[in-house]
């Protein structure tokens, strides 16, 4: 029981939505106390996942109503993934808005341009639905150094030994 814990502490740790970081908690309610890591470092996430998924499927869905419904319109396939993929800023007063593209189903150039705010009851705001926007369509200054790949988090070494004592 003592590694199947740690085992999915581990495993749902990047679950987490907490910016604060805990290292080590000690386990004293069990009959060997040991230490348990809780939380493994992670970016700050604003918005509740939960919240960002449902307001990227309500704003894909005012589009879609916006533009004459799935017969007429799709959206860009980031607004069908996973919500942190999707092209979304998060707002100060917690709403969060979505600016996409999409297009006739099947489209391979986009055609249409949506930005969508999400309040946090639910509430959509269309602030534009329309052409794609020049300034949208096309960076204004192409950037001559290529872009430095994400940095994977480092997980601690103590940790990835746990998982190996586990597997074997």
């Amino acid at each position: 029981m003592q590694k199947f814990l740690l085992f999915s502490s581990i495993l749902l740790a990047p679950l987490a939505a907490t910016p604060v970081l805990h290292a080590q908690e000690t386990v004293s309610h069990l009959p060997l106390p040991y230490a348990q890591p809780l939380v493994i470092a992670q970016d700050a996430v604003k918005a509740d996942p939960f919240f960002l998924t449902r307001a990227k499927n309500l704003a894909r869905q005012a589009a879609e109503r916006e533009n004459g419904g799935l017969s007429q319109y799709r959206a860009e396939t980031s607004m069908y993934g996973p919500a942190i993929d999707s092209p979304h800023v998060e707002n100060e007063d917690g709403s969060v808005t979505f600016s996409f593209k999409g297009g006739a189903p099947g489209f391979v150039s986009p055609t249409l341009e949506t930005v969508a705010t999400v309040a946090p009851a639910g509430i959509v705001t269309i602030g534009y639905n329309g052409p794609i926007r020049p300034a949208a369509a096309q960076p204004s200054e192409p950037d001559p150094t290529p872009a430095a790949p994400a940095s994977i988090p480092q997980v601690p070494s103590q940790i990835i030994d746990q998982i190996k004592d586990l597997v074997e």
